[in-house]
């Protein structure tokens, strides 16, 4: 008998996995917000990425719920929902879900599956990560435009109808013993999701302009720094070796070029999350990306200007709800100089 999968925050990201599983017959259902059920009834669910994947399936093809409700019969519930709903997502799964639920958060940050195992003690939850951009390009259609696996905590053999369906619906999936390091690696990447969203250009352009990079060199080499200071080693997440990003990052545009053909595959069309919240004027996740390098400092007596101004920067974007503030390299690269005069 087949096991069940609901995805829970059946945003970007959720409706991607979700598309991709139930177009290759894995029995999902989707539990998400009124704005995209209404815009899966209204054009159905499309799902494309980089590779050339393109799968489009009608409402009537779909599993698509607004309630928690949906999940009593799930085996597996993988959460998606942003880092800062956690808690109250989780005790709706303590209402809803069957106690043989296993619970897999597929979630930025590094920190929340301690705040699930508390409220969620009699269930299992395991660490997950999802390594690429998803982008909501209205109408329907979720756009995968970064490479990557999947990844969650797990020995060889466990697990193995999660892993099938994964297998079936050819999204790769990564099984790791221990995935701390894996999460902080993807952290060092994420750091980019706030300088994308202030920027307000799609990611292949910031990446190919030298003054971004420059920025972003500044941003992980510090929370690098923080990391080893804390005596956390953040492992490479794919082809990119975190310790070396700020180096590759910082090459003149010729040499990073040649170097990124071969280690990062990034679609033209491929923006952060954090730009769509921008969009949508939504609570970003800042406070679990760059503020966890800023509180991670402080835990050590440390400071980290460069992250701690980033986070100031993405809060006052929040505030004025007029999405994404485009700013220049320039002038990221003035603001970080700034921060960090201010503390030296």
């Amino acid at each position: 008998m087949q096991q069940k999968i609901a995805i829970v925050g059946a945003g970007s990201v959720g409706c991607f996995l979700g598309g991709c599983l139930a177009a290759n017959d894995v029995d999902v259902i989707l539990i998400g917000r009124e704005r995209i059920q209404k815009q899966l009834t209204d054009y159905g669910l499309h799902v494309t990425d980089w590779k050339g994947r393109d799968e489009i399936l009608t409402m009537e093809q779909l599993q698509f719920c607004v309630s928690m409700d949906s999940i009593a019969s799930a085996d597996y519930i993988l959460l998606a929902v942003k880092s800062g709903d956690t808690e109250s997502t989780a005790v709706s799964i303590l209402a809803c879900a069957k106690p043989s639920a296993v619970i897999v958060s597929f979630q930025n940050g590094t920190k929340n599956v301690d705040v699930l195992k508390a409220v969620l003690p009699d269930h299992k939850v395991i660490k997950g990560m999802v390594p690429f951009n998803v982008l909501n390009n209205g109408k329907g259609q979720f756009h995968c435009g970064t490479e990557g696996n999947l990844a969650i905590e797990a020995k060889d053999g466990e697990y193995p109808d999660l892993v099938n369906a994964f297998k079936q619906a050819s999204l790769p999936l990564t099984l790791h013993d221990d995935i701390q390091g894996v999460q902080w690696g993807k952290l060092i990447m994420n750091l980019n999701n706030s300088v994308n969203a202030l920027s307000g250009v799609p990611l292949l352009e910031q990446m190919n302009n030298r003054n971004y990079r420059l920025v972003m060199t500044k941003v992980i080499a510090e929370a690098l720094a923080v990391m080893k200071v804390a005596g956390i080693k953040p492992a490479r997440t794919g082809k990119v070796v975190p310790s070396l990003m700020p180096y590759v990052l910082a090459l003149p545009n010729f040499l990073f070029k040649r170097v990124a053909s071969a280690t990062l595959k990034i679609d033209p069309k491929a923006r952060s999350s954090m730009y769509e919240d921008f969009v949508l004027n939504r609570k970003t996740e800042i406070d679990f990306l760059n503020g966890e390098i800023v509180n991670l400092a402080k835990q050590f007596g440390m400071t980290a200007p460069v992250n701690e101004s980033i986070v100031s920067l993405v809060k006052e974007a929040e505030q004025k709800q007029s999405g994404s503030p485009m700013h220049s390299a320039e002038f990221l690269q003035n603001v970080i100089k700034s921060a960090s005069k201010e503390r030296h």
